[in-house]
């Protein structure tokens, strides 16, 4: 298993980075190792959990100092923009006189949870992949787009516009880095967004709509429940229903790069003591949305019709809203797009293009200032959010030239 080879054996490198016991794994790198993997290796040692999810979260300022740091010695224009008490967006700017052509690579620096992880803060190499947390979501992404940035104050001629990267905060749980940093209102041309996408090109993910469902009853003393009014047997009639009819509805239907829509109950909480009749029971849906669904539409919908079909049943029933967010739909024909597939072909990988389901910041993009976006990035979206969490040392190499590429083809075509 591999969280057991995590946590147990292996030796340390002069640079901290815990290595595979054996013969040697020709994965690990030496002194010739791409420029973008030690820069991943020092974002995987920093904590950069958002404290949202967990209190001993350390946030993103010390991901956003090493980014500034790294900027500022390669002669980048750096600014710092404040978001949260502590937690900065960088937005590190390279000008060539061609602001029409501008080109934003965005990644952001807030990880999950170090969870079960072990050794989550501790870089290490087997089997051709570099394990720890955020080294698929998505700290890969950004060390390859620090490269192409890096690389680009050092050949400024070779780029086809001005180049702007964002590494921002809270991605993980509101996007609200991202919304900030568009309300600044730079120009912008065309946008990748770093994620996991094994290589692809994605130009369509998924939406969400989240939603707080709330049954209500009427409490009583357990030894006498037909003085009550169970919300709790109130929500069986409502999951029953999301089970019976929602679910298969949506899954007749799909988009051709991200699949069928889907609906899942997240959490379930009722009651307050076990002799008690529960008056009160509380579930939250995530329903995922493709490509031409409105999430404004999509939430109204389901409410009404919950409330409709389930009233006859006597269930009383209240929803409120958690999160809203866009499908995104990139036009395969926008310049982006084309100069993707270009930098892709030019350098060996992979130029079709695809789907994701999960959502990222690209949507917003797409949604509130019509940038032409896609996704792109190392790794597996299976791998993020895991104990073991991975990211292919290879993905890592061809991301970093990806990015450049694509730096100096944007604005070309």
């Amino acid at each position: 298993m591999a969280t057991e080879a995590l946590g147990h054996g292996g030796d340390e490198n002069e640079s901290g980075i815990r290595q595979a016991n054996g013969n040697g794994d020709a994965s690990v790198p030496g002194n010739g190792k791409h420029p973008a993997l030690p820069v991943l290796e020092d974002m995987i040692r920093i904590q950069s959990v958002n404290p949202y999810f967990d209190e001993s979260g350390e946030g993103e300022r010390a991901m956003a100092d090493y980014v500034e740091r790294r900027c500022r010695a390669a002669g980048l224009a750096v600014t710092r923009q404040n978001v949260f008490p502590g937690r900065d967006n960088l937005i590190v700017e390279l000008r060539v006189g061609k602001p029409d052509k501008t080109l934003l690579l965005e990644a952001h620096m807030d990880t999950v949870t170090l969870g079960g992880m072990p050794d989550a803060l501790m870089p290490t190499y087997r089997d051709g992949r570099l394990y720890g947390r955020g080294a698929c979501d998505t700290k890969g992404s950004l060390a390859g787009m620090l490269y192409a940035m890096e690389r680009a104050a050092r050949n400024p001629e070779a780029v086809g516009g001005d180049l702007v990267l964002c590494a921002s905060v809270d991605e993980e749980h509101a996007y609200k880095g991202l919304l900030a940093f568009l309300e600044l209102g730079l120009p912008v041309a065309g946008a990748v967004v770093g994620e996991p996408t094994e290589l692809g090109i994605a130009v369509a993910n998924k939406g969400c709509v989240r939603v707080a469902a709330t049954t209500h009853g009427k409490a009583a003393h357990s030894s006498m429940p037909a003085e009550g009014d169970s919300a709790i047997m109130q929500m069986m009639r409502v999951l029953r229903f999301i089970r019976e009819r929602l679910e298969p509805e949506l899954a007749s239907r799909a988009h051709p790069l991200c699949g069928s829509p889907t609906i899942v109950v997240g959490t379930i909480r009722g009651g307050t003591q076990i002799n008690i009749v529960p008056d009160r029971c509380v579930i939250e849906i995530d329903r995922r949305i493709i490509p031409g669904e409105r999430p404004e539409i999509v939430e109204r919908e389901l409410a009404e019709r919950l409330r409709r079909e389930l009233a006859p049943e006597g269930v009383k029933l209240t929803v409120e809203r958690l999160l809203l967010d866009w499908a995104l739909d990139t036009p395969h024909d926008a310049a982006i797009v084309r100069a993707a597939q270009a930098a892709a072909a030019a350098i060996g990988l992979d130029d079709n293009l695809r789907g994701v389901t999960y959502g990222c910041d690209a949507s917003k993009l797409q949604e509130l200032k019509g940038i032409p976006s896609i996704v792109y990035g190392p790794g597996s979206i299976a791998q993020a959010h895991t104990n073991d969490e991975w990211v292919p040392v290879s993905d890592v190499e061809r991301a970093a030239e990806f990015y450049w590429r694509l730096a100096q083809t944007f604005g070309r075509l």
